[in-house]
């Protein structure tokens, strides 16, 4: 029976058009539920802040917006880029919109996985896209931007791959303007060549992207507009809301909350490092550049101070990733599917009713704590121990 079932997936997973029409229908019927609940609040939030942007109104300090349910929505916490990009979604009737949204960061998420480079072989890029489908798939159903900036990532590290660094940089950078996450990756392009070149990319397509909201924004305040959004995000911080690393600790050692900021670019400083000491390894093995993203994409959200269940879809793809650029162990395996179990499946509608996911996610913190375990792991391996060529090659791994 089970083989059976096997086949049948197999089967309806042969090719990468398959794949994407069943998770194109799976993502309408997402959809269709949000729209008939009338429950696509992110959408509206979106919304929002691209209507107010235009309409001269700041929607860091002038929010009042109220849901299709007469409830108050959530701040909006994207970038003013975000605003810009957004409108052509924010200008359709509501229902559309959600289902263009929807399709476009489905179809978005889908392309940047299976466009990964060749050294990814056709069932390795599967076993990326399933292993964090369940979770995409809770992002679609929240209507959310994680799958984009996951998608980014993604993108971004195929142009370098492809000596494409204008592009590459301008991704990071368009991420990096909207939800911040994506900034992260920018030091990947230590690891290519034509450094100053693309250096010069970053310097100016900063300015440009920096400088675009005053097609709206008078230019003497455009310092306030960006101020009173890095406050907004600032103050959506609190450790034992949200599902970082800083969850277990702070429910311990409070005191540790005023510095998560400090301690994660601490991490990420010392990360960096540890490939600068490699720096030539990096440049000359592509498993070792995909470990690395690897390992950001991760620290990104582990490590965020406002990190949601949602965004762990970015984390997934990074440590999936990871996963296949390394060598594993019986104990990796182990952890690989505890990961998936924690994040994508314990998560779900019936155990949340049967209170399960409640106390293995919210009240024990399990799968923080397994994702941090598994995080260390993955650096201790990238960059502590003996590095391990798979089977003397340069290709990641089949499943």
């Amino acid at each position: 029976m089970i083989s059976k079932l096997l086949f049948i997936i197999n089967e309806l997973t042969k090719t990468k058009r398959r794949i994407y029409f069943i998770g194109l229908f799976i993502t309408f019927l997402i959809t269709l539920k949000e729209v008939v609940m009338l429950s696509y609040n992110n959408f509206q939030i979106f919304s929002y802040g691209s209507l107010d942007f235009w309409a001269g109104i700041n929607p860091y300090s002038g929010w009042n917006h109220l849901s299709l349910l007469e409830k108050p929505l959530d701040i909006f916490l994207y970038g003013p880029l975000f605003s810009i990009l957004f409108t052509p979604f924010a200008l359709l009737p509501g229902w559309l919109g959600v289902f263009c949204w929807n399709t476009f960061t489905y179809s978005l998420f889908y392309l940047s996985v299976f466009t990964l480079p060749d050294q990814f072989s056709f069932v390795s890029k599967k076993f990326i896209f399933f292993f964090s489908a369940l979770l995409l798939y809770s992002t679609l159903s929240s209507v959310q931007f994680n799958p984009i900036v996951a998608s980014l990532f993604l993108f971004s590290f195929t142009l370098f791959e492809k000596k494409q660094g204008f592009w590459a940089v301008l991704l990071i950078l368009l991420s990096g303007f909207t939800k911040v996450y994506g900034i992260f990756q920018l030091p990947m392009i230590l690891f290519y060549t034509k450094f100053w070149k693309n250096v010069l990319y970053a310097i100016l397509i900063g300015i440009v992207l920096l400088f675009l909201p005053v097609i709206n924004v008078p230019a003497n305040e455009l310092a306030e507009y960006y101020h009173s959004w890095i406050r907004t995000v600032m103050d959506h911080s609190e450790a034992l809301r949200f599902y970082s690393i800083y969850r277990p600790i702070c429910v311990f050692f409070n005191s540790a909350e005023p510095y998560m900021g400090l301690i994660s670019a601490g991490v990420f400083l010392v990360i960096l490092s540890f490939a600068l000491v490699k720096l030539k390894l990096f440049k000359e093995m592509f498993l070792q550049r995909a470990k690395f993203l690897g390992i950001i994409m991760s620290w990104a959200i582990l490590f965020g101070v406002s990190s949601e269940r949602h965004t762990y879809v970015i984390a997934t793809v990074g440590y999936a990733i990871w996963y296949l650029c390394s060598e594993s162990t019986k104990s990796d395996r182990v952890l690989l599917w505890m990961n998936f179990v924690l994040l994508g499946i314990v998560p779900k509608q019936l155990l949340s009713l049967l209170g399960i996911s409640n106390m293995i996610l919210v009240k024990l913190n399990l799968f923080i704590i397994v994702y941090t375990i598994t995080w260390f792991i993955m650096v201790y391996k990238s960059f502590l121990s003996d590095i391990k060529i798979l089977q003397g090659s340069n290709t990641a791994r089949h499943i």
